[in-house]
């Protein structure tokens, strides 16, 4: 398999030794622009400028099986559903790097809980943290709201919201009720101005509990014991896998000819909540 790499030299090359451990991968191509590309099996997009997923429209256009590299394009869902359906038509994988569904901890949980019916986030970050990171307060809710849809992957019933804005109209907290179709529940609570930093996520079903602590990586899975009593086991992951795992996720997408883990579908979708979100917002 023939790859190439579109975008900056030095974060390529990192790229380029994730795909040169696969046996598959016989060829890796960097080159600075996408129309630069010859006779390659996949791209890999490093690309965080605001045409991003014009760019990822072309690829498919080019019948490329695609892997994005940068946050989510989640500003025109017009054209995230036009991405959607042109990949469909040209049967090409794609793949978008939201890395909270990546990272080794959410995989290892979404193979014990499936289709979570409880999703609980809290999101704190101290203001100056905030105001020195380079992503939008809109970048931490939004992050974790595809997380919840990815994973519970059903339809959205009902949406309730409240932020916390003063004269500057800035949201410095969130809170965020998700009620899908099948009963199940999404709540994603981000504070902007904490006292301390902390992320845990909190899924269930009807036999396993998880709480992850995102900024350890570390993972406690609860059950029930022949005597009904709670216990836990406590598991620890590398976030630094998460590229290379995501690089082999993505090959294996195009070998296998599966769906990739976050795909052309779930931006549509995002974006399509996102719009009624932002709907709502802009009433309060």
């Amino acid at each position: 398999m023939k790859i190439g790499i579109v975008g900056p030299a030095e974060q390529a090359v990192a790229w380029e030794n994730h795909l040169r451990i696969h046996q598959s991968v016989t060829e890796v191509v960097i080159v600075p622009q996408l129309n630069s590309l010859n006779s390659i099996d996949a791209c890999f997009l490093l690309d965080n400028s605001d045409n991003r997923l014009n760019h990822v429209l072309e690829a498919v256009k080019q019948g490329l099986h695609t892997f994005l590299i940068a946050p989510l394009p989640t500003s025109d869902s017009k054209l995230a559903n036009q991405v959607y359906h042109a990949s469909q038509e040209a049967n090409v994988r794609l793949q978008f790097s939201h890395w909270p569904t990546l990272t080794p901890a959410s995989k290892w949980m979404a193979k014990k809980i499936t289709k979570p019916s409880f999703i609980q986030i809290n999101r704190d970050i101290t203001h100056s943290e905030q105001l020195e990171s380079d992503s939008s307060f809109d970048h931490l809710w939004t992050n974790e709201l595809a997380f919840c849809l990815r994973w519970i992957n059903g339809a959205v019933h009902h949406i309730d919201l409240n932020t916390v804005t003063f004269q500057s109209q800035k949201p410095h907290t969130l809170h965020l009720l998700i009620r899908f179709d099948s009963g199940a529940t999404a709540n994603i609570c981000v504070n902007a101005a904490a006292f301390a930093s902390r992320h845990h996520r909190i899924a269930a079903d009807h036999n396993y509990l998880t709480d992850c602590d995102v900024l350890e990586q570390t993972v406690r899975l609860g059950e029930e014991n022949e005597s009904k009593h709670l216990y836990f086991n406590r598991q620890s992951f590398d976030a630094s896998k998460a590229a290379e795992l995501a690089a082999m996720e993505f090959i294996k997408s195009i070998q296998l000819k599966r769906p990739t883990i976050y795909n052309g579908y779930h931006l549509m979708e995002l974006t399509q909540t996102l719009d009624k979100i932002n709907k709502r917002l802009s009433r309060i």
